[in-house]
């Protein structure tokens, strides 16, 4: 049988993550019509070793180097045949059903070239998982919608990150932390941007897919649990892939004369920090 759904995983040093999230895949109950291939990023953890003894069916790509995770991605899918692909990070864990549920919704509704679902943290809160391009207006409403929750229903239209997760609809941009895409339209695309290491590389990918003519939602269901930055990052760094990822996104896709003042922005806050 042809497999239906290909997922993706690039792991570094998450061993323990990793292993709660392949359990959760291969107790789906679509199993038969899954491949799935992990990526690890040269770990030190035994990561690899964990993969090899307790999930001999997973396709594994041992890298020697630590790819990022846009390269990393591009590497997994390449192994993969299935028409729909879904990049998971290491650690999650898959609701019972989810796959079949969002699997479904995506192949009865093909104007939709990417999808996500909804995202819950490991204390059960809802994750902020799609939004609106990063411009210095919804970035800034972003951050005062935190503080002003009384806004939120009339503003988060223009928010980089949304507020209401329980409702079908089209956005710019779904999380890479759980992010399905059609295989033909991915390729067609060229994947995720090597340039840019770690962060903003799934606003990105949502951004060129968009340009295609192709439609990115947001499900309201099919969920899964994301314990959050579990890989061995210090904080600090973390910050500064971030605005990096930023920096070369603004670069890729803003123009002087329409965005410049966010290209200013992510420019002084990639060299110095302040932002």
């Amino acid at each position: 049988m042809n497999p239906r759904l290909a997922i993706v995983i690039v792991n570094f040093n998450a061993r323990d993550w990793l292993q709660g999230c392949l359990c959760s895949i291969y107790e789906q109950d679509i199993v038969e019509d899954l491949e799935v291939v992990v990526v690890d990023s040269a770990s030190t953890d035994d990561s690899v070793k964990m993969v090899r003894r307790e999930y001999p069916l997973c396709t594994l790509i041992a890298s020697k180097e630590n790819l990022g995770f846009g390269r990393g991605n591009n590497m997994g899918a390449a192994q993969c045949e299935a028409p729909m692909l879904l990049f998971l990070n290491p650690d999650t864990e898959v609701t019972t059903g989810a796959l079949t549920e969002l699997l479904s919704f995506m192949e009865h509704n093909p104007q939709y070239g990417a999808a996500g679902g909804k995202i819950y943290d490991g204390d059960g809160e809802l994750e902020r998982s799609a939004g609106t391009w990063p411009t210095i207006v919804s970035l800034i409403l972003d951050r005062l919608l935190v503080l002003w929750p009384q806004g939120r229903e009339r503003l988060e239209h223009l928010s980089h990150h949304y507020w209401n997760y329980d409702e079908l609809r089209e956005v710019e941009w779904v999380t890479g932390a759980y992010l399905w895409i059609r295989r033909d339209l991915f390729d067609r695309i060229e994947g995720f941007d090597r340039a840019i290491l770690m962060y903003y590389e799934d606003v990105d990918l949502c951004y060129r897919l968009r340009q295609t003519g192709s439609q990115v939602c947001f499900f309201p269901g099919a969920s899964i649990i994301h314990y959050r930055n579990k890989a061995p990052i210090e904080d600090k760094h973390r910050k500064r892939l971030m605005r990096q990822g930023l920096h070369q996104f603004a670069l890729n896709h803003y123009t002087w004369g329409y965005h410049g003042m966010t290209r200013l922005l992510t420019y002084f806050s990639h060299r110095f920090y302040f932002f």
